[in-house]
């Protein structure tokens, strides 16, 4: 597997972590992760695009290697605000903005405070409106204690993703484990990302921003996947008339981890057809 270089940058008050693959003078693409996730869930997605393009990949503010918030401020606003101050801050232009689950969220809100610096938008496996069911069944989440491991090894054993139900295979699983935990100061082990973030997960409706943004958009569902129905993709795609619309065969919802080579497929034939890389060797 072809290794990221690390990078941190300053942006609103904390310190950001950031993989980097590719050269920098190639069309920025950056990614962002979902909810309890960190940057290194794409390292299975990103090979391809690594020749054609400079690759980015953000911890989100209480995320990966990036800073908690103290007090803690977790919501869609402040997190649209740190992609924003980080897309002006490593002035990229020209830009494929991509998010996963609640940083396809953060994307879509992103968005129109940076028009001018977006080439696309790809949002994958979520659709435009968080109901008030949904939060309260996400804050929900928050209230779970943090797990405590002995060892490394107990950690990358006992991992699990949410949804439950998925199909990435174990190696895929144990690297995801391998970089989302911490040695505490006691010399146990936990996971990194800051369980309050869960409650920044608050109702929104994002579909007024998708429908005014002009700009190529990409929507992607993992066609097994229960947290972003067949129903509520064919509303979306319905609603926003302007956007292509793909369903990845046999992904559940973390469908870069169930099937990285299908996404990259999928997401490079978007951006060859919208001028985006001179050549891609899938095609």
């Amino acid at each position: 597997m072809l290794q990221p270089r690390d990078g941190f940058v300053s942006i609103n008050g904390l310190r950001f972590h950031y993989l980097e693959w590719g050269e920098e003078r190639r069309q920025p693409l950056l990614l962002l992760h979902g909810g309890s996730a960190h940057a290194h869930w794409w390292d299975f997605f990103v090979p391809p695009f690594t020749r054609g393009y400079r690759v980015l990949a953000l911890d989100l503010r209480g995320h990966g290697d990036s800073q908690w918030a103290e007090p803690p401020l977790y919501d869609l606003t402040a997190h649209a605000e740190d992609v924003r101050g980080f897309i002006e801050a490593l002035n990229l232009t020209n830009l494929v903005l991509v998010g996963h689950s609640f940083g396809g969220l953060v994307a879509m809100a992103c968005a129109p405070t940076v028009q001018q610096h977006l080439a696309s938008l790809i949002v994958i496996d979520v659709g435009a409106r968080i109901s008030q069911r949904g939060s309260r069944h996400v804050a929900v989440l928050r209230f779970l204690p943090q797990p405590v491991y002995r060892s490394p090894r107990e950690a990358i054993r006992r991992f699990r993703l949410l949804p439950v139900t998925n199909g990435v295979r174990r190696e895929v699983l144990d690297h995801m484990a391998r970089h989302g935990i911490r040695r505490r100061d006691d010399g146990k082990w936990t996971l990194k990302f800051d369980r309050r973030t869960l409650e920044g997960i608050g109702p929104c409706d994002l579909m007024p921003v998708l429908r005014t943004l002009r700009l190529p958009l990409l929507i992607v569902r993992g066609s097994e996947s229960t947290y972003f129905s067949a129903r509520a993709f064919a509303e979306l795609v319905t609603a926003v008339p302007h956007a292509r619309a793909v369903e990845i065969p046999g992904a559940h919802h973390h469908v870069m981890l169930d099937e990285p080579e299908a996404l990259a497929d999928a997401v490079a034939s978007f951006l060859v057809d919208r001028g985006g890389a001179e050549s891609w060797p899938g095609i």
